[in-house]
């Protein structure tokens, strides 16, 4: 009796488990890719400059509400040499939220590789769709 019992426990785990890995990659299936415009920084508002000057030696992720447009900020803290750039690989939605992932770059050359440090950011700006925002 003891081992039926576990046998339908294992048995029920395991179709818990099938089922809810169904239920996650149909919520992943569903994302679409958000149009996204990379911000230029002499383009950015004062306030989203003022942040990111306040935030460049920490890494930091946030998002920032001004005039109705939604910029995504993420920086790197500080890096050891010059040269450093960021791509991003994807900013895209589901019902609930919007997500955001970037990679930072290496130099690719020594010659790229300057004596000085530096903060490497990049602002991407999105329309304001009232979503959470997750950075990956």
């Amino acid at each position: 009796m003891e081992k039926r019992l576990s046998l339908i426990c294992l048995i029920a785990w395991l179709a818990f488990s099938i089922v809810g890995c169904g239920m996650l990659q149909k919520k992943n299936s569903e994302a679409k890719e958000v149009d996204y415009t990379v911000v230029k920084k002499e383009e950015l508002p004062p306030e989203v400059k003022k942040i990111i000057e306040v935030k460049k030696q920490e890494e930091f992720q946030m998002a920032y509400q001004c005039e109705g447009e939604l910029y995504l900020l993420r920086g790197y803290g500080i890096q050891s040499s010059g040269g450093y750039s960021i791509q991003v690989e994807y900013v895209r939605e589901n019902e609930e939220e919007i997500h955001i992932k970037t990679r930072l770059l290496g130099p690719e050359s020594r010659e790229e590789q300057k004596d000085t440090i530096s903060c490497p950011s990049i602002v991407v700006k999105v329309e304001n769709r009232n979503k959470k925002i997750v950075f990956d």
